[in-house]
């Protein structure tokens, strides 16, 4: 059923005008949210990292899970977000915008983002982000520009807003975890 919804969803089409706009400044007319942590040091922290984005660990938050978690990271690819909110599960849907691994000078990067689909409650872009510095220090960013789609999330918004930032939050803490020694072994069961 929920297979379906996705290929479905694949044919939908973005819901805010400001496609591809996580790659440079925040567009107005959104409420904008950072939030970065340290990983740790080295390259087999950053590798670790990129394995768990790759396999959408940063939605290992409990209450939020990408489906399926084997989506690949490819732009375009379309995923379900279900997420339970006031005791009930919902489901939006999101597509790939961009995805980059990239070296320059003193950093690497990973990541990607998200947009927001037809049905999606929200309007607007998330991007999940790993950096390795030359120092080799770790780092891992998500960052999103957000707005109500619909009457009924900006009827919800006081607290919709607040659930979603705290998500964001707690992403950092489940790449944390996925980093730590053994965590490759025990993947989830998204």
């Amino acid at each position: 059923q929920l297979l379906h919804r996705i290929s479905q969803q694949s044919r939908s089409s973005f819901n805010y005008p400001d496609v591809g706009a996580s790659q440079r400044a925040f567009p107005d007319g959104y409420e904008h949210h950072r939030h970065r942590v340290s990983l740790g040091n080295g390259r087999e922290i950053f590798e670790s990292a990129k394995a768990a984005l790759e396999n959408w660990r940063q939605f290992d938050v409990g209450w939020v899970e990408a489906v399926p978690a084997n989506t690949a990271i490819t732009v375009g690819n379309t995923i379900a977000i279900r997420v339970r909110i006031f005791g009930v599960w919902a489901v939006a849907f999101d597509r790939i915008v961009d995805v980059f691994d990239e070296q320059k000078e003193n950093c690497h990067r990973f990541g990607y983002s998200v947009g927001t689909l037809m049905e999606h409650p929200e309007q607007g872009e998330e991007r999940f982000l790993i950096e390795m510095d030359d120092d080799g220090k770790v780092d891992y960013e998500v960052a999103a520009f957000f707005r109500p789609n619909t009457l009924a999330a900006r009827v919800a918004w006081p607290i919709l807003h607040r659930r979603f930032n705290h998500f964001r939050n707690q992403s950092a803490e489940a790449l944390q975890l996925a980093c730590k020694p053994g965590a490759a072994e025990h993947p989830s069961d998204g």
